[in-house]
């Protein structure tokens, strides 16, 4: 499968702990988000085929703490802070990815007529179910802005054109559903327990 404009890379590590704080974050009732963050200077940030490497997560709301209202309602002072940061970090903007409730992951029509980062190229990526339980890289909606209000969209295995983990063995899909699985539970248990 040939990667196409607007193509990503993330660690499988990255992308549980990205899933698994979405989930939190969310608590099961509300979407929540993130933008991907990747090196400032694209020659550090690419491998040289075109794929760009996710490097770093932003949440909206530490952004913008009050953005998560059950939808997302961002704010300016969000991308002011959001610009702080990737002045003072050396990042710039790779993508964002927020979840949606139940398994639909197509772009609402407020997500299409009011994308995050309106310039062509850019990847949104929805998640399914609150990203509750395991997800892995073809449960998401990647839609890639291509400007004017229009936007190329994958699903399921197309996916992998858009988006894909840095570890290359068969076993690696499993593993990151195992780990963000594993991850998951243990912090519904230990939520309780904290607040004691």
């Amino acid at each position: 499968m040939n990667p196409e404009p607007g193509r990503l890379e993330i660690g499988a590590a990255l992308f549980v702990d990205l899933m698994s704080e979405l989930a939190r974050r969310g608590g099961g009732t509300r979407e929540s988000g993130a933008f991907l963050l990747q090196d400032a200077h694209p020659e550090l940030a690419g491998d040289g085929a075109g794929w760009q490497a996710v490097t770093a997560v932003a949440y909206y709301g530490d952004l913008d703490p009050g953005s998560l209202t059950g939808n997302i309602t961002f704010s300016a002072s969000g991308y002011t802070a959001l610009a702080s940061r990737c002045r003072a970090e050396g990042w710039r903007i790779a993508a964002d990815i927020h979840t949606h409730p139940g398994r639909w992951v197509h772009q609402s029509h407020t997500d299409a007529t009011h994308p995050m980062v309106a310039l062509p190229g850019h990847v949104a990526l929805i998640a399914p179910s609150f990203a509750q339980g395991p997800v892995a890289i073809s449960d998401l909606g990647a839609h890639v802005y291509q400007g004017n209000g229009q936007w190329t969209s994958r699903f399921g295995p197309d996916v992998a054109r858009v988006l894909r983990l840095t570890e290359t063995p068969a076993a690696t899909p499993l593993r990151a559903r195992l780990a963000s699985w594993f991850l998951h539970r243990a912090r519904r248990l230990l939520t309780p327990w904290r607040s004691r």
